[in-house]
């Protein structure tokens, strides 16, 4: 409610509360025996202090304070009769005063109430300002708008309808703006001042809904272009790699059925260990891209137990020595490793895809460091170098996403899953995991994890 709107029965009362304290202010100086000027004082003060009530009380207690000056204090006291010049003047000039002190009193009380006022306003603009442009859900925000117009303008009842126009009800007071409409009751009658200010108020809601709607439909709009094209990406990158390792075990395969007996053993041998590289990498395909389907359903639960990590990582260089034939894995463990709380399927699936990538890109014949150290007592760390091309500058911050490595490699294969899997894991373990230049030339990924188990939950980002 604004701060000029007032019922009767509300300046009735004020005004009574008024001339009773000019009354007992009156009453006290009487019997204390002031003289006039001591009295006009006393009463003047009072005058100023009803004023704050409104116009009306002010000005009714300056013509009762008038009056009982005149009465209890003028000669002669007791009647309304003033034998004296003098005395006239003073009450006069007390009259006229105290109604323009308690008016200038009234009015700054007045301004007053408008400035608070006014500034409840600006901090509800600015609440549904902020409500709105934060992302909050529409029907949240108009909800707690209700609430701060009920509150504003005195309403016993107020609610905000999005959408179409809202169909009538028993409130009696109704304003209507494109896409948003109120509905409120009120036990008075709301001035033209309120109105226009309810309206415009509304009107701004109608405009910021609008807004928040449609930014709304630009995320959604980009989350299902950002889903078809990760769709498109992901069905390319499992066809090509499918694709691929199949024709090579079809062709091998082929060959030794129809030419056996033609094959010396050495070929032979080469075919079947073909066969056997591709179906591993079959495998690996087929592993990675159920871990992905289990990651993005959030159906990962990290049971940390207490293991050796240097045994994880010993176990996964030789489950992929099949396809390491050409490089030199070195292991580098630190003495006195402590044991760390880590998921041991999810570890394992860490190390295998970390050396697959080291494996992919280093050159035939390199060196592949895996080395395992303690870092201040509380972490160890798992380092997996080679001396392949590394990353280059601007890929660096992709490197962990998906499908982003999958063009770059420099025999085309793989899906790009593989790193994306290992933050995604690493973080399930409140672990991190970095990149970093290796020295002479090359990729290093740095695994960091805590002693304690401190599951987060996986996911990719």
């Amino acid at each position: 409610m604004s701060a000029g709107m007032q019922t009767k029965g509300q300046v009735v009362w004020r005004t009574v509360v008024a001339i009773a304290a000019v009354g007992a202010v009156a009453g006290l100086a009487r019997l204390a025996g002031v003289d006039l000027t001591v009295a006009a004082l006393l009463l003047l003060v009072t005058v100023l202090v009803v004023a704050t009530l409104g116009f009306a009380p002010g000005l009714a207690a300056a013509f009762v304070a008038f009056l009982v000056l005149n009465y209890l204090f003028t000669e002669p006291t007791g009647s309304f009769k003033i034998h004296r010049t003098d005395d006239l003047v003073a009450l006069i000039v007390f009259a006229v005063s105290a109604a323009l002190v308690g008016w200038i009193v009234q009015r700054l009380s007045h301004l007053s109430q408008v400035a608070r006022q006014r500034e409840k306003e600006a901090r509800l603009r600015l609440d549904l300002t902020q409500r709105l442009l934060g992302g909050t859900d529409v029907d949240d925000a108009l909800h707690g708008a209700a609430d701060a117009l009920r509150e504003l303008f005195g309403f016993t009842s107020c609610r905000l309808e999005a959408g179409g126009p809202a169909p009538p009800d028993d409130e009696n007071v109704r304003v209507e703006a494109p896409g948003v409409t109120l509905l409120a009751r009120s036990e008075t009658e709301l001035s033209g001042a309120d109105r226009a200010l309810l309206e415009a108020l509304v009107a701004g809601l109608a405009v910021s809904v609008d807004r928040l709607r449609l930014q709304q439909e630009v995320r959604t709009a980009r989350l299902f272009g950002e889903m078809s094209r990760q769709r498109a990406g992901f069905l390319s990158a499992i066809s090509h790699n499918l694709r691929t390792p199949l024709t090579a075990v079809k062709a091998a395969a082929s060959t030794l059925l129809a030419s056996w007996s033609r094959i010396d053993p050495e070929e032979r041998r080469e075919l079947l260990e073909l066969i056997c590289d591709e179906a591993e990498r079959l495998e690996r395909l087929v592993r990675n891209t159920l871990e992905l389907s289990r990651i993005r359903a959030g159906a990962l639960e990290v049971e940390p137990e207490r293991v050796d990590i240097a045994d994880l990582v010993q176990l996964a260089v030789r489950r992929l020595r099949p396809i390491a034939r050409a490089h030199r894995v070195r292991l580098d463990v630190a003495p006195e490793i402590p044991e760390v709380s880590l998921d041991v399927t999810m570890a394992e699936q860490i190390f295998l895809n970390l050396l697959e990538n080291a494996l992919r890109f280093a050159p035939p014949g390199s060196e592949i460091l895996v080395s395992v150290q303690p870092i201040h007592h509380q972490l160890v760390e798992v380092r997996v170098a080679d001396h392949g091309p590394g990353v280059p500058p601007d890929a660096r911050d992709r490197i962990f996403e998906e499908f982003q490595s999958a063009a770059e490699r420099p025999d085309g294969g793989g899906t790009g899953l593989g790193l994306a899997i290992v933050r995604a894991l690493v973080l399930a373990q409140g672990g991190s995991v970095r990149y970093e230049d290796t020295p002479g030339g090359g990729a290093t990924f740095v695994c960091t994890f805590p002693l304690a188990a401190q599951p987060t939950g996986a996911r990719l980002t």
